[in-house]
């Protein structure tokens, strides 16, 4: 974890971002949910979609599989509601 948080600290002080579309979802229950996820996302990516799952904790394939998949189809063909970061 060590080399891959400096990786990620000089990418960010190179402004180098994420220009991929990025999904970012995280449980109701669980720690992201107390976290301002948007915001430390749009600081990485230019583009993305992000989504709270209700009544789900860090597990969203086990706990929430069905909404899961209501966000990761529409995100895969292209047709999610982004909230897009100015460069």
């Amino acid at each position: 974890m060590d080399e891959d948080v400096a990786l990620d600290d000089i990418d960010a002080a190179e402004g180098r971002r994420l220009t991929m579309p990025v999904l970012a979802l995280w449980g109701s229950a669980g720690l992201p949910a107390r976290l301002p996820t948007l915001e430390i996302w749009q600081a990485y990516a230019n583009d993305v979609t992000v989504a709270e799952i209700p009544e789900c904790g860090h597990f969203i394939p086990d706990e929430q599989p069905e909404a899961l998949l209501a966000h990761l189809r529409p995100f895969l063909a292209g047709k999610a509601n982004q909230v897009s970061t100015p460069r």
